[in-house]
C-alpha cells in the first residue's frame, strides 16, 4: 500500500475536522447486483467545479444545489472514467442527496452501473476533476468488493490510479504491467525512431560481419536502457517532474538531432553517449506512459520493474525484427548509405512535425 492510501486510512475518521477547500471523496461499491459509485463534493466548492459564476458570500442555497443535480451528474459521467480489467464501466445517475457534515453541506451523488464481469482483477480510474480556475485539490477514494477495502488518494499529479477488486498474485500483478510495457513501446513510434537513428550509423560495419554490428547495437540499446530506466523511476516516484508537453517536445528534439548528425556524419563513436544522454528524456516520457495505467499502490517497485522489463522486451522484438528483414541488403555498401540517408530525412521531417504540434 502506498504511503497516499495509508495517509488516507489513517486520517478518514478525522479528515471532516481538517477539510481543506478542494477536497472530494469517492466510495465504490461493487456486490454480485450492481456496481455503486457516491461522489461527495463540498457545497462551498461547486461553483469552481462547474465554473459557474460566484454565489455570493452566502454560497449556494439548498434548492439551488438540488437544481444543479443534472449538471453535476453530466460531470461526473463525462469526466469519471472507469475500466475493469479494461471494459469500460457505463455509469448512469441514481440520485442525489445533501448531507450537513462537520465542516459544511455537502452534494453526494449516487451513480450506478451492470455488475462488473465476474473474476474482474482490477479498476483503472481517471478522476480528473479539473476546472480551469481551481482545482479539486485531493480525492480520497475507497473501494469496497469482495469483502476487501482498498483506499488511494488522487491529486494534479495522480489523477489515475489502478485499484484491486481481488486479491492478485504477484505474478499476475506483474504480467499485466509487463504486457502494458510491451505495447506502450510499440505504440510509441517516437522512442522507437530515436532509437533507429542511433542505430543507423552501426549498419556500415555490417559489412564486416554481423558481429561488430551487433555489438554497436547492443552498445546503443544498453545505454539508453540505463538512461530511460533511471529517469522512469525517478518521475514516477515523483522525484523528477517536468510539464509533460515539455517532455514530449523534446523527445521530438532528440529524434531531430539523432537524425541530423546520421546526415553529417556516419560515424558510430558517439551514440551511446547520445542513447545515455537523451534516454534521460525518453525515460520521463515513459513515467507519463506509467502514470496513464495506473500506479500499483500495492507493489510499486515490482509494478515499476514489470512496465520497464516490458518495454525493453518489446524494443528488443522490434530492434530484431528489423535486423532479420534489413540483412538481405547489409552487404551492399550503395544499399546501407541510402538506407542511412533516406533513414534520417524520414526521422527527420517526421519529428519536425512532431515538434511544431507538441509547441502549439
Amino acid at each position: 500500500m502506498s504511503w497516499r492510501a495509508l495517509l488516507c486510512l489513517l486520517l478518514w475518521p478525522c479528515i471532516a475536522f481538517g477539510h481543506q477547500s478542494g477536497n472530494s471523496y469517492l466510495s465504490l461499491t461493487s456486490d454480485p447486483q450492481r456496481f455503486a459509485v457516491q461522489a461527495d463534493f463540498p457545497v462551498k466548492d461547486l461553483p469552481a467545479l462547474l465554473q459557474l459564476q460566484e454565489a455570493g458570500h452566502a454560497g449556494l442555497a439548498r434548492d439551488q444545489v438540488e437544481a444543479l443535480a443534472p449538471q453535476l451528474a453530466a460531470l461526473i459521467v463525462e469526466s469519471l472514467k472507469i475500466e475493469a480489467d479494461g471494459n469500460a464501466v457505463n455509469l448512469r445517475f441514481d440520485g442525489q442527496r445533501i448531507v450537513l457534515r462537520n465542516d459544511g453541506l455537502y452534494v453526494s451523488q449516487r451513480h450506478v452501473a451492470p455488475p462488473l464481469p465476474p473474476g474482474a482483477g482490477s479498476l483503472l480510474l481517471h478522476y480528473p476533476f479539473f476546472s480551469e480556475e481551481k482545482p479539486v485539490a485531493r480525492a480520497f477514494v475507497r473501494l469496497s468488493a469482495e469483502g476487501n477495502e482498498t483506499s488511494a488518494v488522487f491529486d494534479a499529479r495522480h489523477p489515475t490510479q489502478r485499484l484491486a477488486l481481488r486479491d492478485m498474485s504477484l505474478g499476475e500483478s506483474l504480467s499485466t504491467y509487463a504486457r502494458e510495457g510491451m505495447l506502450h513501446i510499440w505504440s510509441g513510434p517516437d522512442h522507437l525512431l530515436f532509437l533507429f537513428c542511433l542505430l543507423l550509423p552501426g549498419l556500415s560495419l555490417a559489412a564486416g560481419g554481423l558481429r561488430p554490428a551487433g555489438l554497436h547495437a547492443l552498445q546503443v540499446v544498453t545505454a539508453f536502457t540505463i538512461a530511460h530506466s533511471l529517469t522512469l523511476a525517478a518521475a514516477a516516484a515523483d522525484w523528477i517532474i517536468l510539464p509533460e508537453k515539455l517532455v514530449e517536445a523534446g523527445i521530438a528534439a532528440s529524434i531531430m538531432l539523432a537524425a541530423g548528425l546520421v546526415l553529417r556524419s556516419r560515424g558510430t563513436a558517439h551514440q551511446w553517449k547520445l542513447a545515455l544522454g537523451f534516454g534521460l528524456i525518453h525515460g520521463l516520457g515513459f513515467a507519463n506512459g506509467l502514470r496513464e495505467l495506473g500506479l500499483s499502490s500495492e507493489n510499486f517497485v515490482g509494478t515499476l520493474l514489470a512496465f520497464n522489463l516490458g518495454v525493453e522486451f518489446g524494443q528488443l522484438v522490434v530492434v530484431a525484427g528489423a535486423a532479420l528483414l534489413l540483412a538481405p541488403w547489409l552487404r551492399s555498401a550503395v544499399a546501407v548509405s541510402r538506407l542511412q540517408v533516406w533513414g534520417a530525412w524520414f526521422n527527420l521531417l517526421l519529428a519536425t512535425g512532431w515538434l511544431v504540434e507538441r509547441l502549439a
